[in-house]
């Protein structure tokens, strides 16, 4: 059996089950990997004015950083998803292991969800991880958003949010009310 999909339909594919491996614990090596290939693609999908206009952070055309340093920066968004992805320049160099903080990803999913919305704006990308995900940052990394932000939140319902089963158990609660 063969599959048709589109580069975004990949892309979309590889960030929703890094977000299921996110709230079931599983390997946060395969969660990087996943969600990195899908900002990989996402990435690619925005020419050099839209990621002006978009004020893309984990871009290696960000606005946000200074023309000199673009390779340097590029190369740390990259660092671990290359390690990870290949062997070939790290075994040259000597390079065994590298030390990784899976944090990392939290911020990596959150792009990701923000970059599939800028490259599929004017269709409903609004998938029930999506919206788990982006309240259980909120509640998590309170201090990481404005209060706007916080608002635009659409509420999930009266359920307990405290831990990752409890995020886990929600998106299996509000897939099942949807018929997923």
């Amino acid at each position: 059996m063969k599959i048709k999909i589109s580069k975004i339909g990949a892309a979309k594919s590889q960030l929703l089950e890094a977000i299921n491996l996110f709230f079931e614990g599983r390997d946060p090596v395969s969660i990087h990997t996943l969600v990195g290939a899908a900002l990989e693609i996402l990435n690619d999908h925005f020419n050099a004015k839209e990621v002006r206009d978009s004020n893309l952070v984990l871009h290696k055309d960000s606005i946000h950083i200074k023309d000199e340093y673009r390779k340097e920066w590029k190369d740390s968004i990259n660092k671990f998803k290359n390690f990870f992805k290949h062997a070939d320049r790290d075994l040259k160099q000597g390079v065994r292991e590298i030390e990784f903080s899976p944090d990392i990803n939290e911020i990596f999913i959150l792009e990701a969800i923000h970059r599939l919305q800028g490259v599929e704006k004017d269709k409903d990308v609004h998938e029930p991880e999506f919206k788990v995900f982006i309240a259980w940052m909120m509640k998590m990394r309170p201090g990481l958003f404005k209060e706007d932000q916080k608002q635009n939140v659409e509420k999930i319902g009266e359920l307990e949010l405290n831990s990752l089963q409890d995020f886990r158990n929600s998106l299996l609660y509000l897939k099942g009310r949807i018929g997923i």
